[in-house]
């Protein structure tokens, strides 16, 4: 059944009502899927696409699996190149929204005007330059499906206020428009930024942070499951993987993976394409990544120092995003033995919860010597 208004001279004085035939209502129903593929609107991978043998990955699908089964809004977090948006179809797909349109849009590439309107859509005549028509936007598209928004660290604080409207009142309101509108959507997100640390900045909304940061999937880099390095290569090259010497199996594994999954996948349409691989990654295994541990060391307590205050310092998280932008990229793992190092020689301090690291008296003197 359509209901409508029926107005005279801008009083309403009565309703049109449009009754549709069931068959077409089940036949609708019966191509909504193929209707949402012609559109783009779905998602065509799955977690069987994910290709795995670390134990690291392993852990990081279970969680995916198990927290697809809720209607959670999910924070998935990775560094550029780790799959991502792979990932956020994976979940739409185990999920009960399976059936739903999946819509993926990502905030990075779009001006703030312009990505405005995408999500909630306009009204005819909002602005000029406008469809006559109006449009629909990528939230009510997504109704009874799932929207996923990528890079989302990078979303005006304008922005964030309105989508944090979105998830507390589950309704959205066009430009130009006085309604609001109910939609019914399960919102998955990804950001290869700290937003933690966006967060203290003042740049990222702390409600909206905590809002969408429900449930964390952290896809790990590449080089922290070296294990899945060689099972990609043989995806990517096929046939040409045999002809891999033990040479080039080294150069790989031994290489630190910057671009995670994404560039050893062009590496390998390198060389499909030349027979051989890019010189690069055989320089000295990618320089930028080794220093001396006493250089490393000194580094880290200068990031500490200047993140040390009367009351907290810089937690193991934030501590490997500034690095990195030193264009230092280290595991987990590696910073968890530095700075256990560090502390045994007393030059840093561990509190306890989001107190975070902070340098000490000796370690000022370490500094300055």
């Amino acid at each position: 059944v359509e209901k409508n208004t029926v107005n005279f001279i801008d009083q309403p004085i009565g309703y049109s009502i449009i009754l549709k035939n069931e068959k077409d209502i089940r036949d609708l129903e019966i191509n909504f899927k193929d209707i949402l593929i012609k559109k783009g609107l779905y998602a065509k991978y799955s977690f069987d696409n994910i290709i795995h043998k670390s134990q690291l990955m392993e852990q990081c699908i279970l969680l995916a699996k198990k927290s697809s089964l809720t209607d959670l809004n999910m924070l998935i977090i990775g560094e550029t190149g780790t799959g991502k948006e792979l990932m956020a179809q994976s979940i739409h797909n185990f999920s009960n929204r399976k059936n739903g349109p999946f819509v993926a849009v990502n905030c990075a590439t779009l001006p703030e005007s312009l990505l405005e309107s995408e999500l909630f859509g306009y009204e005819s005549g909002s602005f000029t330059g406008a469809n006559k028509n109006g449009k629909l936007g990528l939230f009510e598209q997504a109704n009874n499906g799932t929207i996923f928004l990528d890079e989302i660290g990078d979303i005006s604080y304008n922005l964030q206020s309105q989508l944090l409207r979105v998830i507390q009142e589950r309704q959205i309101m066009r430009i130009g428009s006085d309604k609001m509108i109910a939609i019914d959507v399960r919102l998955i997100v990804a950001t290869n930024k700290n937003l933690e640390e966006e967060v203290i900045k003042g740049i990222f909304r702390n409600d909206l942070y905590y809002r969408l940061n429900v449930i964390p999937i952290t896809i790990p880099p590449l080089r922290e499951r070296s294990g899945d390095i060689l099972l990609l290569c043989e995806y990517f090259l096929v046939n040409k993987f045999y002809e891999l010497s033990a040479d080039d199996i080294q150069m790989l594994m031994n290489y630190t993976w910057p671009g995670n999954v994404r560039e050893l996948e062009n590496i390998c349409n390198y060389f499909i394409t030349l027979n051989e691989f890019p010189k690069y990654i055989n320089n000295n295994q990618n320089k930028s990544y080794i220093y001396k541990s006493d250089h490393l060391a000194k580094m880290i307590l200068n990031i500490i120092y200047d993140n040390t205050n009367s009351s907290h310092g810089i937690g193991r998280a934030s501590l490997l995003y500034k690095l990195k932008e030193n264009g230092i990229v280290l595991s987990d793992a590696k910073i968890r033995e530095l700075l256990k190092k560090l502390k045994n020689k007393k030059y840093i301090e561990v509190g306890r919860g989001r107190v975070g690291n902070m340098i000490s008296e000796i370690g000022l003197e370490y500094l300055n010597k």
